[in-house]
């Protein structure tokens, strides 16, 4: 042969025909050179019982019976030389069952080489000799029947050779016409793709394979999309190709679904509105241009106040009917090249195009107020609402667009803060901002921003001197403000609704990050969750926990949660009938922070608890005597109640030496690790990881 074989070539038109031959009916396949099977089709599976991705590269031969191996070789052979063929032959089910079936056999040939086979299974009979498939053998009439055309053009005049029925339902032509009109097929192809289609085509006259989409205009004036799979085929003879066989197919079905899955990506799907990814491509256009034509941008961050209230006494379908009437009212007011995006919640941002003057971004926040404040009725009943808008230009406040989009927001803050209603930024108007609210208004994002993660502490085990398991916990670093301490974002998220929302983003991220943990191998351990009592308390709390660890398949005991002496003195009954409940699932509860309500200390024989963590200030002071006292005695009594006692905050040699000479053997803290990053977990498992195991003296 005179050329080599490209296996690239022979993976595009596995790529090309895997979505094809996915939904044909009938048992089909794809053949390397090897005998082995890299593609088969469901038809295939149900036929034989191999799954199609465990066994996907099963020899062909395997199949067969003992004694139809030499045969079925001799005819693979005689494909392989370039000769369509069908056979008889007897395959062997997964359970052992004999299939009797006749197979057709094609060379996939790709720039004259042939690199494959595509074999039809086209009928079959059991041991009891029942026909139970019954198929056309002819390659036009199977890929007439799942709409494929199939087109053999001469490669010099460019005349068709041959071309499927199918070319009526693709194109509204008959096979004649395109027999007689060898321009034909140029005429249906839209302007717009002409030129990309015809280097498309030019490239399979140089001899070479080549694989394109472009959309057409059928004979009734439908516009499809096709994909067009060209393959030269050689001759010994010639210097070029003698023809050009075509795969092309109607994708237009495809092209719909991913104009939509488009339009989702970059489009709220309650409003219809632009997301935040497409503001910030607008935004970014937006001031190229302002700064080519010397222009003002304006950016209104708005924000409905008073929002939650409508949600909380109509609900949230109601709610959701609001933001609708709102977004529409607000669309309709602005101009063509303007933009309104939803960010989330009530929160919307405009931006402002090619502004004249900045009083005109100010006209326009005062006309969008009154606006909004027009009644709206729900329910039989007129509500009024009002917003809360920040406002910020290009170039005064800022030349990028993630700038001016934080300036607009700080105003807005000030504004709903002040109650002034419209805000302009000012310089220095973010540190004016209490730090509590900005904040609060912050986390509300934080999620969906990806600003929160994970670090992880070990919990030691100072006999075993291993890792027995890593508490979870929740950091926030915001690219303005910085890494925010979770002594201080926790406090106010335990004010308003959205501790729940970041205890059920730590579960699920710990959920997931340990079934990563399980598939890397690493040996056994827990990781423990901080749960807080609004969250515990919560009805939907135990399915939370199940769906998390049926999602991600993990055992239960590799999931603990840890509750502070606060909560579980919270609302006892219930509290307690969780953790009974969470037990039964085998998911232990830890009783974090123990010692600190020590009047509590009563209740606490009522509570299953597995495992103890005294409070890190007990550790701290161990160099007093009296201290030491209390250690000894919190320590005892945990192991008298028949619990696991862990020690937070173990910094010091000091410290690690006294806990093991009173018994103490669990152990967290900056002596044995800082909390750490995802990525450093798995060093605390190398036998080799000195740093560890020279904590243990």
């Amino acid at each position: 042969m005179r050329y080599e074989i490209k296996k690239t070539d022979f993976s595009s038109f596995i790529e090309v025909c895997k979505p094809l031959l996915s939904g044909v009916p009938y048992p089909c396949y794809l053949m390397d050179l090897e005998g082995s099977i890299v593609f088969s089709n469901q038809a295939v599976q149900e036929l034989t019982g191999y799954k199609r991705h465990r066994d996907c590269q099963r020899n062909f031969v395997s199949l067969l019976e003992e004694e139809e191996i030499d045969r079925t070789i001799e005819h693979i052979n005689a494909v392989l030389k370039g000769e369509r063929l069908s056979f008889q032959t007897n395959l062997r089910h997964r359970n052992g069952n004999r299939l009797a079936v006749d197979i057709l056999s094609i060379p996939v040939e790709v720039d004259g080489v042939i690199l494959g086979i595509c074999g039809y299974i086209t009928n079959v009979v059991n041991d009891k000799h029942h026909s139970y498939l019954s198929t056309r053998s002819n390659w036009d009439n199977i890929f007439t029947g799942i709409e494929i055309c199939l087109w053999s053009l001469e490669a010099k005049t460019m005349e068709t050779i041959s071309i499927s029925p199918v070319c009526e339902t693709i194109f509204g032509y008959h096979e004649e016409e395109f027999l007689k009109e060898s321009g034909l097929w140029e005429q249906l192809v839209l302007p717009a793709d002409k030129k990309g289609a015809c280097k498309h085509l030019e490239l399979a006259r140089k001899g070479k394979s080549s694989l394109h989409e472009y959309r057409i205009v059928t004979k009734s004036g439908e516009h499809k999309w096709l994909s067009d799979f060209i393959v030269p085929v050689f001759s010994d003879y010639s210097y070029g190709p003698l023809k050009m066989d075509r795969i092309v197919v109607d994708i237009t079905k495809r092209k719909k679904a991913e104009e939509q899955l488009t339009f989702l990506a970059f489009h709220d799907s309650l409003t219809g509105l632009p997301n935040r990814r497409k503001l910030d491509h607008e935004l970014h256009k937006a001031l190229t241009e302002a700064k080519e034509k010397k222009k003002l941008v304006g950016i209104l961050f708005l924000d409905l106040d008073r929002f939650k209230y409508i949600n909380d006494s109509l609900g949230h379908k109601m709610g959701d009917k609001v933001l609708q009437v709102i977004a529409a009212r607000l669309k309709d007011s602005l101009r063509n090249d303007d933009v309104i995006s939803r960010q989330g919640g009530d929160e919307f941002v405009l931006l402002l195009k090619n502004l004249a003057t900045k009083e005109a971004l100010h006209e326009t926040a005062a006309r969008l107020n009154g606006i909004i404040a027009e009644p709206i009725r729900l329910l039989g009943n007129e509500y009024v609402l009002r917003a809360s808008i920040g406002l910020s230009i290009f170039p005064d406040h800022g030349f990028e667009a993630e700038g001016l989009v934080q300036k607009a927001d700080h105003a807005m803050y000030l504004a709903k803060e002040s109650g002034v209603g419209i805000q302009p930024y000012e310089a220095g108007m973010s540190t004016s901002l209490s730090r509590k609210l900005l904040l609060e208004q912050y986390l509300h994002k934080a999620i969906e921003k990806n600003e929160l993660y994970l670090e992880y502490q070990p919990i030691v085990d100072v006999y075993g001197k291993q890792v027995i398991g890593l508490e979870a916990l929740l950091r926030w670093n915001h690219p303005v403000l910085g890494a925010i301490s979770p002594g201080e974002f926790i406090q106010i998220a335990e004010e308003s609704d959205l501790i729940i929302k970041l205890g059920n983003w730590v579960l699920e991220t710990s959920c997931r990050q340990r079934k990563q943990w399980v598939e890397m191998n690493l040996p056994p351990f827990y990781v423990s969750i901080n749960v807080p009592a609004r969250q515990i308390n919560l009805e939907s709390f135990l399915e939370s926990v199940k769906g998390a660890l049926e999602r991600y398949q993990l055992p239960s005991n590799l999931l603990k949660i840890e509750i502070t002496e606060r909560t579980a003195m919270t609302n006892v009954q219930k509290t307690l009938n969780t953790i009974k409940e969470l037990q039964d699932m085998g998911v232990d509860i830890i009783l974090d922070d123990f010692g600190v309500g020590y009047s509590s200390i009563s209740y606490l024989v009522q509570y299953p608890f597995n495992t103890i963590k005294i409070d890190k200030s007990f550790i701290e002071g161990l160099d007093n005597k009296n201290q030491r006292s209390i250690c000894r005695t919190l320590v005892a009594m945990g192991r008298n109640l028949g619990m696991n006692v862990v020690a937070e905050g173990v910094e010091e040699l000091e410290q690690y030496q006294f806990l093991c000479s009173i018994g103490c053997h669990n152990m967290q803290g900056y002596y044995f690790s800082r909390p750490t990053s995802v990525e450093l977990i798995k060093t605390f498992f190398i036998p080799e990881q000195k740093g560890m195991q020279e904590k243990f003296q």
